[in-house]
């Protein structure tokens, strides 16, 4: 496995500054920790998968991990995102199995159970950038356009988000839970990040043979032939190859582009160009 480079979010370092005041330094080092396992368990199924993960950023509740996984399917990058979490869920249960062998580990290994736990669960919200939502996302590309599944996760993200600020009002009256409220700024940024889908490939690929090494599928369908490649821009995205079957106004076939046409087609025509 390769070099993993390390960087930290401001949100991470007020949460760091939060638990140092209220004397818990330790449980952020633990969380700390467990969320790094949880990385490297992302770059390790990104390994299996044939990509590398290379950039770490830690984030409050988590981290955000990059690197050069361009033409990564939905299907694998479902699998990269689940095996953060599932990598924390085995931890806490190997731990709490050893309660049942050694008891007296119980007082020094609770708070890593805990930490596993809390990072398992909250990494499978369906919000940006957390692993849930970039399950969701990637989920609802297999069956619509990625824009829409974009749309779809940036409400659902929003929702959560304004509910956890709704929680924190609450909590004022009970007692200040301000990591509610920093985990609620951390959903919210992720909702209205600019350009922010919770992934890391282009809108569309080459066929070169680094982008075909783990395989891609190929999608097709008909268009007539005053389609413009603005409208292909929105039916495509970076997971497939497509091949287009282009009709004339009569209906019969004009032309086929296979993925090799379509891919320079998009890169070297005005997008209010008809693509025959």
């Amino acid at each position: 496995m390769g070099k993993l480079n390390f960087k930290v979010h401001p949100l991470f370092i007020l949460i760091g500054i939060y638990f140092a005041f209220t004397g818990k330094v330790f449980s952020f080092l633990t969380y700390t920790f467990s969320a790094l396992v949880h990385e490297l368990g992302h770059s390790i199924m990104a390994q299996k998968v044939g990509y590398r993960l290379v950039n770490v950023t830690l984030m409050p509740f988590g981290a955000v991990v990059k690197g050069d996984i361009s033409g990564m399917g939905y299907q694998d990058e479902i699998r990269v995102a689940l095996f953060g979490p599932i990598v924390n869920l085995c931890i806490a249960v190997a731990l709490v199995a050893l309660w049942w062998i050694a008891p007296e580990l119980y007082p020094y290994t609770e708070l890593a159970v805990s930490a596993n736990l809390a990072l398992c669960l909250i990494n499978l919200i369906p919000a940006f950038p957390l692993d849930g939502g970039r399950v969701l996302f990637c989920t609802l590309s297999l069956f619509m356009q990625s824009k829409k599944a974009t749309l779809i996760c940036k409400c659902v993200g929003a929702t959560f988000g304004f509910a956890l600020v709704a929680l924190f009002a609450y909590s004022c009256f009970t007692g200040v839970n301000f990591t509610i409220l920093l985990f609620a700024v951390f959903v919210l940024l992720g909702v209205f990040e600019k350009n922010s889908n919770g992934r890391y490939v282009k809108l569309f690929q080459s066929l070169s043979a680094d982008d075909l090494k783990n395989g891609k599928k190929i999608k097709t369908f008909a268009v007539s032939e005053d389609f413009t490649v603005k409208k292909l821009y929105s039916k495509i995205d970076g997971g497939y190859l497509y091949r287009i079957y282009v009709y004339d106004k009569k209906g019969f076939l004009k032309r086929i582009l296979e993925p090799h046409d379509v891919i320079s087609l998009l890169q070297n025509s005005s997008v209010y160009e008809k693509i025959c």
